[in-house]
């Protein structure tokens, strides 16, 4: 059976709902199938920080490691802001150890207006394949063309391009 990437909802599926295109098409980067799973998943309640009013990433990642059944490979998914220890925010983070990973769309709307837009719908795709490319084995790239690059804010999510450069591509085959 061919590995699969399978999101998973985590919270408002109907936040979620809105970009499923754009988590298929992440997948499809990396010439994988995606899925996703039509359920929304609780956030863990011990996850949110009350003191900064974010989700600790790192909690939702073992949650997500607890809901994964199979080999596959899963990313969760939620539309609220998520950290991690010393960062104030992050868009995602991935574990290749246990093939599971987060997504969170709340800091890709930079504008009310992009909420709908294909701005932000790159945006996605960016991210989801930015993080599905750690589970996949790829590190942080210095090429600013590449998906790889670490992104700090959204200008350089906005400057990243929806493709891996061949320098990745090659740790991948």
């Amino acid at each position: 059976m061919e590995k699969e990437i399978v999101y998973l909802p985590l919270g408002s599926s109907w936040r979620v709902q809105l970009y499923e295109e754009e988590l298929l098409k992440s997948a499809l980067i990396y010439g994988l199938k995606g899925r996703i799973i039509n359920l929304s998943f609780p956030l863990n309640e011990d996850s949110f920080d009350h003191r900064r009013g974010q989700f600790n990433a790192l909690v939702l990642l073992d949650q997500v490691q607890k809901l994964k059944p199979d080999s596959n490979l899963y990313m969760g998914v939620t539309a609220t802001d998520i950290y991690v220890p010393k960062m104030d925010f992050i868009f995602g983070i991935a574990d290749k150890e246990t093939g599971c990973a987060i997504l969170s769309v709340a800091r890709l709307i930079y504008a009310q207006y992009e909420a709908s837009s294909g701005v932000l719908k790159e945006r996605v795709v960016k991210e989801a394949a930015h993080e599905l490319g750690h589970l996949l084995g790829l590190d942080h790239c210095s090429n600013g063309e590449c998906l790889m690059p670490f992104s700090n804010n959204i200008v350089e999510v906005d400057m990243k391009k929806p493709i891996i450069c061949d320098d990745c591509r090659s740790k991948l085959f």
